[in-house]
């Protein structure tokens, strides 16, 4: 017996926030063992802000998840649902990749990276708030904020992440798994506006006049 849509939301809501809650306990953790021994060099401080900025997105995803709205309308199929697990989680297997030796100039430029892409991400996911979701679902339609400037601002800056984890550890896996994750997040990105299209008809005219990745720029989204 297939249970009703809303105790799957919240078996859902409830499974991701333990795991994002995890996610964030580690990150904190490691912060706090590690802080005693910061030298507080350039290179090393802000290492330790990139740090804070991506524990800053994991507590908000943690936020978000637990106090999103019910659904309106859930993407069908299995592609939709592989398409956003390997989007969201094929990042976590980077953890497990040794990190090289970089130049410090190079560290600094992929810290940095890291700092805005994780800023900029913290900003999409409060316009985001409730709506928030890593299956492709219709919770709420937000135009507002960075939404009018793209349509999908969130994949945008987590785009930036991923390019300074890329720089700060530049070897061929890291570079494999960034581009499955990028590939099935763009998959994301389709499969989230045939649901919000069909959910709510004005997303006809917001996606005509709002470009999807790069804003400004409309005749570079030509995948629109």
């Amino acid at each position: 017996m297939v249970p009703p849509p809303a105790t799957r939301d919240f078996i859902g809501r409830s499974a991701l926030s333990i795991y994002f809650t995890i996610c964030a306990t580690l990150k904190a953790g490691s912060l706090v063992v590690g802080l005693p021994h910061v030298e507080w060099t350039v290179i090393q401080t802000i290492d330790v802000v990139a740090d804070f900025a991506a524990l800053g997105f994991l507590v908000l995803m943690v936020a978000t998840t637990i106090a999103r709205l019910p659904p309106v309308k859930t993407a069908e199929g299995i592609e939709p649902r592989i398409a956003a697990m390997i989007g969201c989680f094929a990042t976590i297997t980077l953890v497990a990749v040794p990190r090289v030796e970089s130049p410090p100039q190079l560290q600094i430029v992929a810290d940095l990276t890291v700092i805005v892409g994780f800023t900029l991400c913290i900003w999409c996911l409060w316009w985001l708030g409730r709506s928030f979701s890593i299956l492709a679902q219709a919770r709420r339609l937000v135009t507002a904020g960075p939404y009018q400037i793209v349509r999908h601002p969130l994949y945008a800056c987590e785009a930036i992440v991923l390019l300074g984890v890329v720089l700060r550890n530049p070897i061929w896996i890291t570079v494999a798994v960034c581009t499955i994750a990028l590939t099935f997040q763009y998959r994301r990105m389709v499969n989230e506006e045939k649901v919000l299209q069909a959910a709510f008809p004005e997303y006809v005219a917001y996606k005509r006049d709002t470009p999807m990745l790069v804003p400004f720029l409309s005749s570079l989204n030509w995948w629109r």
